[in-house]
């Protein structure tokens, strides 16, 4: 079996996240987040310091907004579905040919469609692929540079650590040092712990930190240099990294966390780890393999379980490593008669047993949030996967290709998840009711008045500017100054709006995005007014 070619890989992963890319909405919160930042940056050309809503936004450097903002320019489409997505789409790829291309220098070449498969099917990785969050990203440029550093240690080039280290200042970039740490940190980890220490003694070392660091050095020299407001630097560089990792910020999580999470997050191939260790550890050929995939494991593992912020995608480095472990070992866990191998094969048969018929039955519950049929086609494909896997497991054994078969279902199962499932959440998940609010009542010059929350989605989605109002002082003068307007609150803060507060009033309704509860108002103060009042108009729509 040769390793997949480049459009292979672009053919597979456009036909994975394809569907999904053009049918479902951005959602919040990251998403929607980084595509209103986006566009506020081309907007005003704060192109080294971004916004959200008129205030600086320092919790992640600027790279993929200035890539959502090439691609929109490259493409001619404004910010939205594909434009956001598609930086991440192409992370994506290039962690699936980093993946193919370790797997068959390290496993042989019939090894790099099962790592690729794996990887592909791997619930973490495909979701953080599929979302536009700073992870996937994240996960394309460090695994190019762990690729490039481990081949040239087999072909030995000036450009491969070149192009490594200049991954690692993209993954600065994107969000941190982490993008410096994860990488160099694993592709020692894993040279130490195969026994490969010899290899690391390579002149890239003394040179290849420069390329890194100087990509966030101009990006930093050039925000100070065009005037970066005050606390932008702190907040960026202390708030962001070291409070962060301290848990300062939120996130904190027991040193545990991830024994708790990986598991879920590796499924459904977490099913085959055990019996895949087992194959890797009795052939002495592999040992080596499992050793140095275990050295980049475990440094990730160990690295992000000692700080005190946790979050299950911190460890999205990890999923390509077991991918290379599990694939490279399918055709022994098709042949394999011991427990561990006979439980991995009966998990996957279980799983799509029960997780087809389940979607079926419950497409036809009557108080489903979304329409039932949409669960149909997924319910159905995991139920005739399920089906052929009951037959190969059956009529063959051992069964030559049962997790190939596998693979393959899950596949279809996901892309009908992103084609049918995830557009039949969009009413549910964006705040449409709103957007036919503000363009009814607010003129597109005019700002959406946001009351003491970040609401990216409320202001992306009203396609308007939005405007973050702290006080009730701020937003009496907010009011005076436009006149006329929409203002919304949480509705728990609307409903417990202070006594001693100047009196709301005005036409108002209430909508929901997500899980949260909103109250839009609508104000006019262009008659007399009163000094109690934030605004003068009554009612509310119903």
């Amino acid at each position: 079996m040769s390793r997949p070619a480049l459009w292979q890989l672009l053919l597979l992963a456009a036909l994975l996240w394809g569907g999904e890319y053009l049918r479902r909405d951005l959602w919040d919160p990251d998403e929607v987040r980084y595509a209103y930042v986006a566009r506020e940056m081309a907007q005003d050309a704060h192109w080294f310091v971004p916004y959200r809503s008129g205030e600086y936004y320092a919790h992640k450097p600027p790279l993929l907004f200035w890539m959502i903002n090439l691609v929109s320019f490259a493409t001619s489409l404004p910010i939205g579905r594909l434009t956001v997505r598609l930086p991440g789409f192409f992370a994506g790829l290039l962690a699936l040919w980093s993946t193919a291309r370790l797997a068959e220098r390290w496993a042989g070449a019939k090894a790099a469609w099962p790592a690729i498969l794996t990887l592909c099917t791997t619930y973490l990785f495909w979701h953080e692929v599929g979302f536009s969050r700073m992870d996937g990203p994240l996960l394309g440029w460090t695994m190019g540079a762990l690729a490039l550093l481990f081949l040239n240690d087999d072909a030995p080039a000036f450009w491969r650590p070149a192009l490594a280290w200049l991954f690692m200042g993209l993954a600065i970039l994107t969000k941190g040092p982490v993008g410096l740490l994860i990488p160099v940190g694993a592709y020692v980890t894993a040279r130490l712990a195969a026994g490969e220490g010899r290899l690391l003694r390579k002149s890239h070392w003394l040179w290849g930190p420069f390329i890194a660091l100087s990509l966030p050095a101009l990006w930093l020299g050039l925000a100070w240099g065009t005037g970066a407001p005050d606390g932008y630097f702190r907040e960026l560089l202390f708030s962001q990294n070291l409070e962060r990792a301290a848990g300062v910020l939120g996130h904190v999580k027991p040193f545990y966390y991830f024994f708790t999470t990986l598991p879920a997050d590796l499924l459904p191939w977490t099913l085959c780890l055990p019996a895949a260790v087992l194959v890797a550890s009795r052939d002495p050929s592999r040992r080596i393999l499992l050793r140095r995939l275990g050295g980049w494991i475990g440094f990730i593992f160990v690295f992000f379980s000692l700080m005190t912020s946790k979050r299950n995608i911190y460890v999205l480095g990890i999923f390509p490593a077991v991918a290379i472990l599990v694939g490279s070992t399918w055709s022994d866990l098709d042949a394999a008669h011991f427990r561990w191998a006979r439980f991995a094969r009966g998990s996957f048969l279980l799983l799509l047993s029960v997780v087809g018929p389940a979607l079926l039955i419950a497409g036809f519950y009557p108080k489903l949030p979304i329409p039932g049929w949409a669960l149909w086609p997924t319910g159905l494909v995991a139920t005739l996967g399920a089906l052929a896997l009951w037959r190969e497991a059956r009529w063959s054994n051992p069964p030559p290709s049962f997790f190939l078969l596998a693979a393959l279902v899950l596949l279809a199962v996901q892309w009908t998840v992103g084609f049918f499932i995830y557009p039949a959440v969009n009413p549910l998940k964006t705040p449409m009711a709103l957007a036919a609010v503000v363009e009814e009542r607010l003129p597109p010059d005019r700002p959406l008045f946001i009351y003491n929350i970040n609401g990216e989605v409320l202001a992306y989605y009203a396609n308007r500017r939005g405007e973050i109002i702290r006080s009730p002082e701020e937003l009496r003068v907010a009011m005076e100054r436009d006149r006329t307007g929409i203002v919304v609150f949480q509705k728990r803060t609307f409903d417990d709006w202070p006594a001693d507060a100047p009196r709301l009033s005005g036409k108002t309704g209430e909508f929901r995005s997500g899980s949260q509860r909103y109250v839009w108002l609508a104000f006019d103060r262009t008659g007399p007014e009163s000094p109690n009042d934030l605004s003068l108009g009554s009612g509310s729509d119903e």
